[in-house]
């Protein structure tokens, strides 16, 4: 039986284009809002990948406007009573119900401090609006506006501890840590809260149009994530280097060693790959006669992990690996990073031939990268956060050199042969 032509889709023929699979190749904004309220089909899929993605191509303002007008919508004026009474049963009420969704799941899960202004014009609507058909679905609105409004700005004053996790292992002088003396598994563990709390703040937003490699402050928290990582390999490469002697330059490679051994028990990668970027960089990996006194055994170890972090075939080993591990677990931020530029440049925003069709294929493409990292975001580490060491960490983190002096340093300890480097 064909649909009631007063409860068919209210977007044009062309406004909506799908691939073979059915899933959304591309639409206009007014349209891929319509498909996330349909009336008579939930694809939960499609809200997910829009939510996650829809930043890169309206503003909330845009979207909220959108929703609104959809739950505004109005019957066709020919109807007789008997069809605007199945319009309304059909379709009215279960689009209303769809954008209520929506707006619910954007509120809870989605939802940006930036995006404050707009939750008194949610407010307005649950108010004047909503109230009107449905004060149950008004008041549920509003009680997450409410939640809303009294979260922003607390979750960042809180200053992370846990006192059921392991008893840390701290130096004997607190007063005065010495990087050698400092246990490496307590040195992985506190460099696995600082890292934990960066990762953890990623929002969608950043992960979008390459946010990160803008001079704005829309990716702020990844480009933290990013500074973190490389001033912690120039830490572990200055590090080494501050030594005259090989065979002090040897403990300290041995000590960090043991660091980034600490770091992959704990499924912390990104910091692994941090340190491990020390021991491969020119300043490092240049010293021979350092490295030739380095034991098998730590030459072993730091081979194991650069086997399982390696780049060959684009990761493969370490994909494979990711996909089977439990949270709590830190990736490596930098392949996300890869991934999402890969697709940011590879795909146009529109569809060819067409200059208001939004590409969603490559918004769904995005929302698979960002939705894992999202997954690896919770639950958090439960490790004893200690003032002392933290300190210590920040001050080298904030001390560190850069590329082009510890490459000076690097050459001052053992100077070039004839061979080319």
């Amino acid at each position: 039986m064909s649909q009631l032509w007063f409860l068919q889709y209210d977007y044009a023929e062309g406004d909506i284009v799908f691939s073979a699979d059915k899933s959304v190749k591309g639409g206009t904004i007014r349209a891929l809002v319509e498909r996330l309220t349909l009336h008579d089909e939930i694809d939960m899929s499609f809200i997910a990948n829009f939510l996650l993605t829809y930043r890169s191509f309206c503003t909330t303002e845009e979207f909220v406007e959108l929703l609104q007008e959809r739950y505004n919508l109005a019957p066709p004026e020919e109807l007789t009573p008997d069809e605007l009474e199945i319009w309304t049963d059909k379709k009215q009420k279960l689009v209303r119900l769809r954008v209520f969704n929506v707006m619910k799941n954007w509120l809870e899960n989605y939802y940006n401090e930036e995006d404050e202004f707009i939750l008194n014009k949610l407010h307005v609507f649950a108010n004047t609006v909503i109230c009107d058909s449905s004060s149950f679905s008004a008041e549920q609105l509003n009680r997450l506006i409410r939640k809303r409004r009294e979260q922003d700005g607390v979750l960042k004053k809180l200053i992370p501890n846990n006192t059921n996790g392991p008893m840390p292992i701290v130096p004997k002088n607190l007063n005065h840590i010495r990087l050698l003396d400092t246990d490496p598994l307590e040195l992985a563990r506190q460099l696995t809260i600082m890292d934990f709390k960066l990762y953890s703040s990623i929002r969608p937003i950043e992960c979008l149009g390459k946010a990160w490699s803008r001079d704005d402050d829309t990716a702020a928290n990844v480009k933290q994530s990013i500074d973190y990582c490389n001033k912690l390999t120039a830490w572990v490469t200055g590090s080494i280097l501050n030594y005259k002697e090989a065979k002090k330059r040897v403990v300290v490679i041995k000590y960090w060693a043991q660091v980034a051994n600490r770091c992959m028990e704990l499924q912390n990668y990104n910091t692994c790959m941090a340190i491990l970027s020390a021991f491969d960089n020119s300043a490092i990996g240049r010293l021979k006669k350092t490295w030739e006194q380095v034991s098998s055994r730590t030459t072993q170890s730091l081979n194991a992990i650069r086997k399982v972090m390696g780049s060959n075939r684009n990761f493969q080993e370490y994909r494979e690996m990711i996909h089977s591990v439990n949270p709590p677990c830190i990736p490596f931020l930098g392949i996300y990073l890869q991934d999402l530029t890969f697709i940011e440049d590879g795909n146009p925003d529109y569809l060819k031939k067409s200059s208001n069709l939004i590409n969603f294929a490559k918004q769904q493409k995005s929302a698979e990268v960002i939705r894992e990292i999202k997954q690896f975001q919770s639950p958090p580490y439960i490790f004893q956060y200690v003032p002392e060491i933290q300190d210590f960490i920040k001050h080298h983190l904030d001390h560190s050199k850069d590329v082009d002096f510890l490459y000076e340093r690097s050459l001052e300890l053992e100077p070039r042969t004839q061979s080319v480097e």
